[in-house]
């Protein structure tokens, strides 16, 4: 199945003009929203442009420090950084000597980083995807305090180093100096040239709608219009079980839940913003029957995995394409077809609009004592 890309040329002009002359960038934005994508398509553009770009995904990378050494020099190319072999073998033989230089091992790569600013004449560009994965080696003796190494190594570099993440709010508490760019979700306008050019007919504002405006999901959409399906219909077929939009969010909201701390109480919450999004404090202090405290600090844990954003001091989901799985897939029950075609008109509306958020939130139902019996795992 072709794979449907939305060309994106001035968001990775104004990351390569921001790249090249300037110190390290945050790019921010929730699962799906093109990072990685644009992180590749900078890369492009640098080598067209002489730079040297040099990838690497924490994700996958920093599972322990022998490996995320090991992968980190990996990327680094013998014919184009042969001037930092001597550096390098040093690397390697303090990652292989075990646990008690594993540190010394991730600092040593951290001062690579930091004076990379050109291999064999040429600048060299550091591109680091899900940068917040380098927490992963804080349980690693001397590495607690990795992220604050890493900040600083990157903060040394003048120019040609980008970090992606999906954890915005994590990210500014890890490195509260940088600057930060929000990947903004695909407008119609961004739609409407892709539209054309594979010959589908369908409104761009009502695409723009149905994938909340993410690449992810635009992705399987488009896919499904070029095969000539009507959007509503595809979309309940797609957020059916095992449909493709169905288990990108399963696997958003079960990712996000593992990093918040409190996971059977945070399902509740998330059930409760998901069935009145736009609630304040008070609101889902009454729907939940918490305490105020204890409220507030499940709604922070949401928020600090970027589950939830806070406007106004009201709550919603940041990719409302979850949001409306945790209404029709979290409540135990599979949804019936008449259900997810429902969902489907409700967030496709005719009128092209996104429904709005009303201006004064629901009126508080009285507060309901407990009686349930969810874990609050810290």
């Amino acid at each position: 199945m072709a794979r449907f890309e939305v060309p994106r040329p001035g968001l990775v002009e104004s990351l390569r003009a921001r790249a090249i002359d300037r110190g390290p960038l945050l790019l921010t934005g929730p699962p799906g929203a093109g990072k990685t994508t644009l992180l590749q398509e900078l890369a492009g553009v640098l080598a067209r442009d002489g730079w040297r770009p040099v990838y690497l995904d924490l994700m996958a990378a920093a599972s322990s420090p022998d490996r995320f050494v090991a992968a980190a020099l990996d990327v680094l190319p013998a014919d184009q950084f042969r001037d930092r072999l001597a550096q390098a073998t040093e690397i390697r033989r303090l990652a292989a000597a075990g646990r008690q230089r594993s540190a010394d091992a991730v600092q040593a790569l951290f001062a690579l980083w930091s004076s990379l600013d050109q291999a064999a004449g040429r600048p060299v560009a550091l591109l680091l995807d899900e940068a917040t994965e380098i927490r992963s080696l804080a349980y690693f003796p001397g590495l607690r305090q990795a992220h604050k190494t890493l900040g600083a190594a990157l903060g040394a570099r003048r120019r040609g180093t980008v970090l992606a993440t999906s954890f915005h709010t994590l990210a500014r508490e890890l490195w509260p100096g940088l600057d930060a760019l929000a990947v903004p979700p695909l407008s119609a306008a961004d739609l409407a040239p892709v539209l054309r050019a594979a010959g589908i007919a369908a409104a761009a504002e009502a695409l723009a709608l149905a994938s909340f405006g993410w690449p992810r999901h635009v992705h399987v959409l488009v896919a499904r219009l070029a095969e000539g399906a009507d959007l509503v219909a595809a979309w309940a077929e797609e957020m059916a079980g095992g449909g493709r939009l169905e288990l990108a969010c399963r696997h958003t909201y079960e990712s996000l839940l593992l990093r918040s701390r409190g996971y059977g109480i945070c399902k509740a919450v998330l059930a409760a913003v998901a069935r009145e999004e736009g609630l304040n404090l008070t609101a889902l202090v009454a729907r939940l029957g918490r305490t105020p405290g204890a409220t507030r600090d499940y709604l922070q844990w949401l928020v600090g995995v970027d589950a939830l954003r806070v406007v106004k001091k009201r709550y919603y989901y940041v990719d409302g394409l979850v949001r409306q799985w945790v209404r029709l897939h979290g409540r135990g029950a599979p949804p019936t077809a008449a259900e997810l075609l429902a969902a489907a008109r409700e967030v496709i509306r005719p009128d092209g609009r996104a429904p709005q958020a009303p201006d004064t939130p629901p009126p508080a139902a009285p507060a309901l004592p407990r009686r349930d019996t969810l874990m609050e795992i810290d």
